[in-house]
């Protein structure tokens, strides 16, 4: 018998992401799954409340989104189902000494506990998650101010990706939401643009990732 009594939704080695498509927390693991083609997103629309059903309280006791099933395993919180799925699925995606991880998680960290801020104020506001903030301008120029700190440390001149000349999961964390608020939509409704080398940072991630991900990104952006 399963160790998880409640973590038995999917097939060993067929890995499930429960969230919703809009979410920047959603997206990151989803597409690892889709690129590594090792499992994918099931729809638990929290809108409707589907994350407080005791069936989704029972894998995630504090609510939330994503949860993630993997056979009899099952796990929350964003950043550590990409560490998980690297793990398990990508390892070259997380690095093969100790220095490069912590890297990796060090960027992934920045965007959960600094850059969400300015993203919340940018995408929340866009998506329906959130309200604008007293002042949109100011607020635009904080977004962009802290990439332009984020590119000198982990985005240098030469340097593709956090990751180098390949996706590393802190590239699926941070270039997800680049990609997102790039779309024409978010300099038309907040007035926000990205730096050039962030465009270009989103152009490169979504030419790098797999059809089937590109097709969720597209379908989710729409």
């Amino acid at each position: 018998p399963s160790a998880h009594p409640h973590c038995t939704m999917a097939q060993e080695g067929t890995v499930v992401i429960y969230g919703m498509g809009i979410s920047g927390n959603v997206i990151p693991p989803v597409l690892l799954c889709l690129d590594r083609k090792c499992g994918g997103m099931e729809m638990m629309n929290i809108l409707e409340g589907e994350h407080k059903t005791p069936e989704k309280l029972a894998l995630n006791p504090f609510g939330q989104m994503p949860i993630m099933v993997d056979g009899d395993f099952c796990l929350a919180e964003s950043n550590t189902i990409l560490r998980y799925l690297a793990k398990a699925y990508a390892p070259e995606t997380y690095g093969a000494d100790l220095k490069t991880q912590a890297t990796i998680d060090w960027a992934m960290d920045w965007a959960s506990t600094n850059f969400l801020n300015n993203y919340k104020d940018i995408w929340y506001v866009v998506a329906g998650f959130g309200a604008a903030p007293e002042d949109q301008a100011a607020a635009n120029q904080k977004a962009v101010a802290n990439l332009q700190a984020f590119e000198k440390k982990f985005l240098p001149e030469g340097k593709k990706f956090i990751g180098g000349d390949s996706l590393s999961i802190a590239d699926y964390k941070i270039a997800s939401w680049i990609w997102y608020i790039d779309h024409s939509a978010i300099e038309k409704k907040v007035g926000y643009k990205n730096p050039a080398r962030f465009t270009q940072y989103a152009n490169d991630f979504y030419a790098a990732l797999s059809p089937e991900s590109q097709k969720f990104l597209e379908a989710a952006k729409g």
